[in-house]
């Protein structure tokens, strides 16, 4: 039989915590999985962790920090703004990261964008390596072994994809062929996002989705139809909903579509209260998130 040991959730405080760890680079930080908190041997005050609870921060270096202001300028939809950053950004010069902060500052709404911008990154790349980290290889797995729900899904990964790749673009493609009046609507949606699960770097399935004000519409869901019968959409479903949480969105609406029969399978068995207008699925995000157990865990052996 194998022995689990449970890991603390990924909650707010403990993502900022992580992050404050990772970016700070004169102290050494490291991860106490048996309480979810920050260690660092030059701030212990007398406290010593077991040594095998003690796990290496995910790795941040200057040039990760790099590439998120490149995102963030390339997101920028001042023209001006995006000029003024990509010509510090191409200057390479010392200090860039305080000189594009400084440009940034002084519009402090568009500061703020770009700290919750650089938060959402962070988090999103934390989670996958929480989840890649402590994620159970099913190698070597006995006959008789007792596997909890949700050990199969360990060998996949959920990644929260802020502007679409290639992958999602042909899902829209596909299921727009032939349509003229859905390829109009979904085109008039600007700022797609994406939660795709992924295995050994092939995609297996989506929800695109936009958040407009305090709702979202999912405008696609797909899952490999050789792997429907492992629960990836739920995995996928619920983290997309956690993060919606975060974001304060307050409801979601899914139009009816050719995949309304395989989304009702799905979520059979979960508690989620679906109104049903003429058109589409709509529910509260608070429904989910309150009702349904977090998928936001990993095991380790």
């Amino acid at each position: 039989m194998s022995y689990r040991y449970r890991l603390p959730l990924l909650t707010d405080q403990m993502l900022s915590e992580i992050i404050f760890g990772m970016e700070n680079q004169d102290v050494y930080y490291a991860l106490d999985i048996s309480t979810g908190t920050l260690f660092s041997p030059e701030k212990a005050d007398g406290r010593i962790p077991d040594e095998n609870n003690l796990v290496e921060l995910p790795p941040w270096t200057s040039s990760d920090g790099y590439e998120v202001m490149v995102a963030f300028t390339n997101a920028c939809r001042d023209r001006g703004l995006q000029q003024r950053l990509s010509a510090e950004l191409s200057s390479r010069q010392k200090g860039v990261f305080r000189r594009f902060r400084d440009i940034l500052g002084e519009d402090q709404e568009t500061l703020k964008q770009w700290y919750d911008f650089k938060d959402r990154r962070m988090k999103s790349y934390i989670r996958s390596w929480y989840r890649s980290r402590f994620s159970r290889d099913m190698d070597g797995l006995e006959e008789g072994d007792d596997v909890q729900e949700g050990e199969l899904l360990s060998d996949f990964e959920v990644c929260h994809q802020q502007s679409l790749d290639d992958y999602c673009n042909a899902l829209l493609d596909s299921v727009c062929e032939g349509n003229a009046a859905k390829r109009k609507i979904f085109g008039a949606f600007s700022a797609k996002e994406a939660f795709v699960v992924k295995k050994d770097a092939r995609e297996c399935g989506a929800i695109v989705y936009e958040i407009v004000g305090n709702e979202a519409c999912i405008l696609y869901y797909q899952v490999d139809e050789n792997l429907r019968e492992m629960g990836l959409f739920s995995l996928m479903f619920d983290l997309f909903n956690r993060e919606m949480g975060r974001s304060r969105v307050e409801k979601v609406v899914m139009p009816f579509s050719t995949e309304s029969a395989f989304l009702k399978q799905s979520l059979a068995g979960h508690e989620l209260g679906l109104n049903m207008s003429e058109d589409s699925y709509i529910y509260k995000v608070e429904e989910w998130t309150g009702n349904n157990a977090s998928s936001e865990y990993a095991y380790v052996l």
